[in-house]
């Protein structure tokens, strides 16, 4: 096959994330299967955007129910995929051309040998407790001048500020305060966390998209178009208090040295 990759689905082993998974399901008894979790949605379009239009090739690490792998295979894009989740795999299974049942903490499956030209982590580093053996096998397995595209939820957004002020940390099923997420990230301190790792971020960003603090005040008197105005620019502004999610842009820091390197001997 190409890549040097089969076309066969691969298997492996399901853990439990560590000791505090441990305890929440045993606070939440209906929460004791991670196995059984699912996570599809009509995917990310902030995530798509990011993804090189000419890329053939796409890990994608935790793959969910394979709503960006859908998107992709459209595209004709073949993707692999990994989850922890034995529900999620047979859901994004139409999707990929092999997909992994593996627990991340441990980085990526050893049977992964193959080059991809993008691998996204879309809501993926937050539930890792350990993330430095996912992110350097996530090296390994990028082709020369790859890149990695991550997604983060901000836990500095405006409106989870207000909900820690008030002393509020109501863990839930999904989004920022989902029971599974153990890492939370600013602005910063994420793309610390992947230049700490051998990786130069070429783009940082949030989604222009939202609404102002008080909305459901601030749309009685102004404008639609004047609210999402006002919005665009306080995001530019202050990305890390209005941006809901974290978006990057990253390459390996060896693929930048060598080609500043041929730049410089051209």
């Amino acid at each position: 096959m190409k890549n040097g990759h089969s076309g066969s689905r691969t298997f492996g082993p399901i853990l439990l994330l560590n000791e505090k998974l441990m305890t929440v399901a045993l606070t939440h008894p209906t929460r004791h299967n991670i196995s059984k979790k699912i996570y599809f949605d009509a995917g990310n379009p902030d995530v798509l955007d990011l993804i090189r239009a000419d890329a053939k090739y796409v890990l994608d690490v935790g793959c969910g129910g394979g709503s960006l792998a859908s998107n992709l295979h459209e595209r004709g894009v073949i993707v692999d995929g990994i989850t922890i989740s034995d529900a999620e795999l047979d859901q994004a299974k139409p999707f990929l051309r092999s997909g992994y049942l593996y627990n991340l903490e441990k980085g990526l499956p050893q049977q992964i040998s193959c080059k991809y030209d993008v691998v996204v982590c879309s809501h993926v580093l937050e539930h890792i407790c350990y993330p430095d053996k996912l992110l350097a096998d996530i090296k390994k397995v990028l082709a020369e001048n790859g890149t990695l595209v991550v997604a983060l939820p901000n836990i500095m957004h405006y409106k989870a500020r207000i909900q820690l002020a008030l002393g509020n940390f109501n863990y839930q099923e999904h989004g920022l305060w989902d029971y599974t997420h153990f890492r939370w990230y600013t602005f910063k301190t994420a793309k610390q966390l992947l230049e700490s790792h051998g990786f130069v971020v070429n783009f940082a960003s949030v989604p222009i998209t939202g609404e102002l603090p008080f909305n459901s005040l601030l749309k009685r008197v102004l404008p639609l178009s004047f609210r999402k105005k006002c919005f665009n620019i306080l995001a530019k502004i202050s990305k890390g208090f209005f941006g809901y999610q974290l978006l990057y842009i990253a390459s390996k820091a060896e693929d930048i040295s060598n080609r500043n390197s041929a730049m410089q001997a051209a």
